[in-house]
This record gives structure tokens, C-alpha cells and sequence, in this order.
């Protein structure tokens, strides 16, 4: 089962709150719920009474608010979050790639670092109706997904949401190996989401990869854009890597983040 708890923190700005439209979304689809998260040290001035008044704009959904005292905006964050399977970070960022790339700064960028759980990435040009009715799961693939981990959390989140699954690879358009046999990428995509019953499998052809995964997700058009990531390519210290950051500064609706062992 996917997590129905939503953890989202917020830091007083008006961008942080664009989070909770898409948390409260995907709640109400699962049945869960909200929990707004802040702290005094970095946070609003008044945290309490702030976060009250965020929850108060959503009275058809369960939210509970939570104001760390005593922590750093990071800790507070991650013991929200804890080890429990029910509960996922969902957080805005502004998808600027390199290390600022977030609206909570050194904050999101700490959450990403030290978190190895999935979470939930809303960009800034995130769209509160993300959630139509033909909408779909988009998991975005490469040569070095590991796809025994990915696909299944995948596969998992899109039954759960009611959504069909498609799944993307990109190629440089002078990979002539690719274009001639295709079926070299998309049978083994096809296999790990457990063959063409279960997933839609595209190969796309673009020297801009976040660029043509973007415009598929419209296309589809997509709910949830899934993507793993592993701190490879020597973007070790950034966990998300480039792809991942640029796909966030375009997209329409939030991104799935999964980590794989590098």
C-alpha cells in the first residue's frame, strides 16, 4: 500500500503552500491525510498559529498540524516523517537545478541528502488539478534504473490512484543502435513493469531529455511523473541529479522521487 499521511512543511511562504493543494489531492483519493509541519527555529514567526490558518483552508480534509520547538527545520522535518511506510514528504522546490533549487534552501536540500524514502516534488509550474480523469502514471526510465526497485513502487502507486502506467526512455538522436532496434530498451522496460498488461512503454528521440519527457507528461497527459535517483553521472553530492531537477522545473503535475542504491 502506498503512504496516506502526507507530511508537508511549511516555512511562512506562499510557495511552500502550494504543496498542500497537491498533498490534500492525492489524500482524498486514498483516504488519508495531512500533516503540516514547521518549526520555531527558520519557520514562520508564529508557527502555531500560522499552520492553523493554513489548515483552515481545507476544512473537507484531515489535517493535523505539528511545530517542532526545540529542532532545526531538517530534524523536524525527518522526525515527522520517521521510518513509518504510511507517511511521505511532500515539498515545493523550484527545480532551478545545482544547489539552489529549493524554496526552504539548505533546508530541502539537507531532507533530499538524508532521506533514502520516496517522496513527493511539487515544481512551480505544479497544477492543482493534476488529477483528471484520464490522466496517468508516467515513470521515466534510463540505462540505470534499477527497475526491480523502481518499477514495483511504480506499479504500486499507480493502482492505488487508479491510474494506467506508461513508461519513457530517451535516446541522443545520433544513437543509431537504438533507432534501428528499439526493442533492445523498451522489452526490458515492458518486463520489469510486468508486460504490456500492466504498462504503455515509449522510446523517444531528443538531445533534451527533461524537455521530451515533459512534453510527453503533457501529452499523456500525466498525474504523477515517477523517477528514480541515485547520485551517479558525479552529481554526488546533489542526490537529485539534473534530469530529475530540470523535468521538476517544467512539469505540470508533482514528481515521484525514488532513491536506488548507486
Amino acid at each position: 500500500m502506498i503512504p496516506k499521511t502526507y507530511v508537508v512543511p511549511l516555512d511562512g511562504s506562499p510557495f511552500a503552500e502550494r504543496a498542500v493543494p497537491i498533498a490534500g489531492a492525492l489524500a482524498q483519493r486514498v483516504g488519508g491525510k495531512l500533516v503540516l509541519v514547521s518549526a520555531t527555529s527558520g519557520g514562520p514567526l508564529e508557527p502555531r498559529t500560522y499552520l492553523s490558518e493554513v489548515a483552515a483552508r481545507y476544512p473537507d480534509l484531515s489535517v493535523e498540524t505539528l511545530v517542532h520547538d526545540d529542532d532545526a527545520p531538517v530534524d523536524a522535518i525527518l522526525k515527522v516523517v520517521g521510518d513509518s511506510d504510511d507517511r511521505i514528504l511532500c515539498m515545493t522546490s523550484h527545480g532551478r537545478g545545482r544547489l539552489r533549487w529549493a524554496i526552504l534552501g539548505s533546508t530541502a536540500e539537507d531532507v533530499v541528502r538524508r532521506s533514502d524514502r520516496p517522496m513527493l516534488l511539487v515544481g512551480r509550474h505544479c497544477r492543482d488539478d493534476f488529477l483528471t480523469p484520464d490522466a496517468r502514471m508516467l515513470a521515466c526510465v534510463d540505462g540505470t534504473d534499477d527497475g526491480d526497485r523502481f518499477a514495483p513502487v511504480v506499479l504500486e502507486w499507480a493502482a492505488q490512484l487508479g491510474l494506467s502506467t506508461d513508461a519513457a526512455v530517451v535516446v541522443n538522436p545520433r544513437d543509431v543502435e537504438s533507432a534501428e532496434h528499439p526493442e533492445t530498451l523498451i522489452d526490458p522496460i515492458v518486463e520489469h513493469f510486468g508486460g504490456p498488461d500492466q504498462v504503455r512503454a515509449h522510446l523517444l528521440t531528443s538531445a533534451y531529455v527533461a524537455g521530451a519527457l515533459a512534453d510527453l507528461a503533457v501529452d499523456l497527459p500525466a498525474a504523477m511523473i515517477a523517477m528514480s535517483c541515485s547520485g551517479r553521472s558525479g552529481l554526488t553530492r546533489v542526490v537529485l541529479g539534473s534530469v530529475t531537477m530540470a523535468v521538476l522545473h517544467l512539469a505540470l503535475c508533482p514528481l515521484l522521487v525514488t532513491r536506488c542504491a548507486p
